[in-house]
């Protein structure tokens, strides 16, 4: 697929593409976008450039051998893509739309479910009943356990004829394979004489013959229904079948995948939910995650993932790193608290994936070795990259942050952008640390790019000097040194003069001497309440703030986030006030502007932002 897709570009560099499609920076207004597209519309020669550009993508995608690349996908969720097909014509769009149904089996199932978003076509129907996994709101306890239930259900809904093959199938499907499909669906759960027969004649000439006979949909549904029933065969003949039928073996990929983008999408959800005030998407995620368990100890599933072999080594370690993502998030979360049944899978998917004879369970020292490797590679990819092309990656970064707005490290779009700027769309998500992109950010810094800004999980470009919201003159030089440490650091309430003197300051319950030595603003704590360690000795100032603002002040990053969208034209900076004035009220949070509400960029798995989640723009 890459190199199909290669051939397209190569082709638009040839001969310039449409305007429309060529104009990332257009205004967005709506009227202005008819006009232009209702001018091309009436120019036959760009119609045709449209039109031309439109069907190589098509051809790439139904020539293309393999799991179609995300350069590809995300070509195919562009809005200028869209836009294109709206002005080449009904029939131009008909002739991709086919296309694109006639193929989307060979998507992966999230990609699947972000094309149906999109256009008109249907997943394929071996993934339908997953189809849930992918809701914005996600499916309640009871709809959650019927929807998507276990895997065990497929293989039910298999025997009682639901799979069946698509109607877009151009040709009849032959006699042999109906047959085979009816013979599959009969099959007895556990491995026997029928199963053997059917096994057997899988792998004969005359249904080699019948397989080629048909055409490339309707095979990719019948392979998908033998990947469902593997488990019926006994472990010899799975093992055969999957050796012998290289489009099976496809199939056990491809599900592999599937699995693994279904887990990396929880991990998304749970992430951004982690970021929200009062999170109220909690048994949502619970549900999904009980369902998601289930479905990888079902039997179907089980049975595929030990025919992943040595040749299927990245789909197999992917799946893997994820899982224990998974496992250790709900660990760490405590999640198996709130929902008793979440305890016993996930010591089932322990013992399952990472228990070894003679040395017990090791997913959390192989997840805590093989997090390390990575972020470390990605460290030193980073620099050398940085070496190199400094301006580039600058140009690049600046598109991603906005001055003076803060952003989760966590936000799925954000982590997304990084790694697709310093690594490639193969390198793993989630298991790079916050402190990993700091690192990189401060690199940046380091080789003479923008001074970002960091704080425990945020980070921001540097607000522009206008963006300054004017705040008191500082008293001494202590205080001038204060501030330009507060600048860099999100707006804490505010910090108040004590009476003990000059460079004395309470900061929520505690009390902090602030001092220049040389050049460096230090600080240390004189008071605190009795069950916190004082800080025995001096430390940056800003380290101060690193330290003890996330346990006195546990929402600051939250509300700095908000903060910076609700006020885009102002930045605030904690004030310093005598002790006896009233505190100054909290900035009043207004909601984002309309022009952010509902964006998502093309090809997001967030089709839209959840409620209270427009900070994650």
């Amino acid at each position: 697929f890459g190199s199909k897709l290669k051939e397209v570009h190569r082709g638009g560099r040839q001969r310039k593409k449409p305007s429309l499609l060529a104009a990332p920076g257009a205004p967005p207004a709506s009227m202005l976008v008819d006009q232009r597209g209702s001018a091309l519309q009436h120019d036959g020669q760009q119609v045709a450039m449209i039109n031309e550009f439109t069907d190589s993508l098509a051809r790439a995608l139904a020539e293309g051998e393999g799991t179609p690349s995300k350069e590809l996908t995300r070509e195919l969720l562009a809005d200028g893509l869209r836009r294109a097909l709206e002005i080449g014509g009904e029939i131009s769009k008909k002739r991709f739309l086919e296309t694109l149904a006639a193929n989307i089996h060979k998507f992966a199932l999230q990609e699947q479910y972000s094309l149906s978003r999109v256009y008109p076509v249907e997943i394929s129907s071996d993934y339908r009943h997953m189809q849930s996994f992918f809701e914005a709101a996600g499916p309640g306890p009871e709809e959650a356990g019927g929807a998507v239930g276990s895997w065990t259900a497929v293989a039910s809904a298999s025997a009682s004829g639901i799979i069946q093959p698509s109607s877009h199938a151009s040709t009849p499907e032959p006699a042999t394979m109906t047959e085979l499909r009816r013979r599959l669906a009969q099959l007895p759960q556990t491995p026997g004489l029928a199963a053997e027969e059917v096994a057997a004649r899988l792998t004969e000439r005359q249904t080699a013959e019948s397989l080629q006979a048909a055409d490339s949909r309707t095979r990719a549904s019948f392979f998908a229904e033998v990947r469902l029933n593997l488990f019926r065969f006994s472990e010899v003949s799975q093992k055969e079948l999957v050796e012998q039928l290289p489009e099976l073996k496809a199939e056990v990929v491809r599900l592999a995948d599937s699995m693994t983008q279904e887990i990396s999408l929880w991990l998304d959800e749970e992430r951004v939910a982690a970021t929200l005030p009062g999170n109220n998407q909690q048994a949502a995620l619970l549900s999904k995650l009980k369902s998601l368990f289930q479905a990888v100890l079902s039997a179907p599933f089980l049975a595929t993932f030990r025919h992943l072999g040595g040749g299927e080594k990245r789909a197999k370690e992917a799946f893997l790193l994820k899982m224990a993502l998974c496992l250790h998030t709900a660990a760490e979360k405590q999640l198996q608290d709130q929902q008793p049944e979440l305890g016993d899978l996930s010591a089932q998917l322990r013992k399952q994936f990472f228990y070894v004879e003679g040395y017990g369970e090791l997913m959390e020292e192989w997840l805590q070795n093989r997090a390390k490797q990575l972020n470390e590679d990605f460290m030193q990819r980073a620099s050398a990259m940085l070496s190199t092309s400094l301006n580039s990656v600058s140009m690049r970064l600046r598109q991603y942050f906005r001055p003076g707005r803060w952003m989760f490290l966590s936000d799925p779009k954000l982590e997304s952008d990084l790694i697709s700027l310093f690594a490639d769309d193969s390198f793993p998500r989630h298991v790079l640390t916050g402190q990993t992109f700091i690192g990189v950010l401060q690199r940046v810094t380091s080789c003479g790019g923008d001074d970002f800004h960091a704080y425990h999980d945020i980070v921001r470009l540097p607000p522009l000097p206008q963006q300054l919201l004017p705040s008191a003159m500082p008293r001494d030089i202590v205080e001038t040194a204060l501030h330009e440490v507060l600048k860099r650091l999100p707006c804490f309430p505010s910090l108040r003069r004590a009476a003990a003197g000059p460079g004395r300051y309470l900061f929520g319950q505690l009390e902090v001497a602030f001092e220049l030595v040389g050049n460096e603003l230090t600080a240390q704590v004189i008071s605190a309440p009795a069950e916190e360690i004082l800080l025995q000795e001096r430390s940056t100032a800003f380290d101060f703030f690193l330290q003890w603002g996330p346990k006195e002040f546990a929402n600051a990053t939250h509300e700095a986030v908000l903060a910076s969208d609700a006020s885009p034209l102002g930045c605030l900076t904690t004030p310093i006030q005598d002790l006896g004035e009233p505190l100054l009220a909290p900035p009043l949070l207004l909601p984002p502007p309309p022009a952010l509400q509902g964006f998502s960029a093309p090809g997001s798995f967030l089709e839209a932002p959840a409620p209270g989640a427009s900070c994650m723009v």
